[in-house]
């Protein structure tokens, strides 16, 4: 529903003239409904006299032409339009991606990779890389190690980062590299790797437990019993469920 919601916005942005035009009625947006719980009719009221007064009646026009009831009541992930995305700068983290899967031959003292491959790189398109290479089949252990050290993805304090390289790296929950770094993931999600900091949102929390349950059962529910008042209740029964502890 997020994604679906997301890609709505775009599509009224770019609808209604693009995004110089579509940040003024977002911080209009925001002053108004501040602080306010409101209705998809106030919202759409709103957007309606917005723009009746910023672009008359040829900006109405355009939004009667939306598909309402389809975005809005729509069932099921298909879009109303067809989406095109610039990803252009998602190519270069496929591209290395790409290159790293077809190096899984190699020896590491062969590998051409430096840190400076995703210097240029901001947060999100290392984490396309990452989302990338969970795509392919499970790199090589000695890769694994290489990958997190070479970039910093096994020591980052970036949660979104560190979660997809232990994804990565626990892939193939019978290699090496799996039990190398299952121990490391139980830690870093109960926050016992120094930071303190427990990864309570179910989006780390479950898929990082349920990795590391496939490569060390025991493990992952002897971290979770000794932490699991720490998460919230609704985390803890589903995390439960995950791990086989409940039906």
């Amino acid at each position: 529903p997020y994604e679906k919601g997301a890609n709505f916005i775009l599509h009224l942005e770019r609808m209604l003239g693009g995004l110089d035009e579509f940040l003024p009625y977002i911080q209009e947006y925001a002053v108004t409904f501040q602080g306010k719980s409101i209705t998809t009719e106030d919202w759409k009221a709103h957007l309606y006299a917005y723009w009746e007064k910023h672009g008359g009646q040829e900006k109405i026009k355009i939004l009667d032409s939306v598909k309402w009831d389809e975005w809005l009541y729509g069932e099921g992930m298909k879009l109303p339009v067809e989406m095109v995305y610039d990803t252009a700068l998602a190519r270069d983290a496929y591209s290395l991606a790409e290159k790293w899967d077809a190096s899984r031959s190699e020896d590491i003292s062969k590998l051409s990779f430096h840190e400076s491959d995703v210097s240029s790189f901001n947060a999100n398109q290392k984490a396309v890389f990452l989302e990338k290479l969970q795509s392919y089949p499970a790199l090589p252990s000695s890769h694994v190690t290489h990958l997190g050290k070479l970039y910093g993805l096994s020591s980052t304090g970036n949660a979104e980062l560190r979660w997809r390289f232990y994804e990565v790296a626990l892939l193939d929950p019978a290699s090496p590299a799996a039990q190398e770094y299952a121990p490391d993931a139980a830690r870093w999600v109960t926050g016992h790797d120094g930071t303190h900091i427990v990864r309570g949102r179910m989006k780390f929390c479950r898929p990082t437990f349920r990795a590391i349950a496939r490569a060390n059962r025991k493990l992952a529910l002897e971290y979770y019993g000794e932490n699991k008042l720490s998460f919230h209740p609704i985390a803890r029964r589903l995390i439960e469920k995950d791990l086989g502890i409940t039906a």
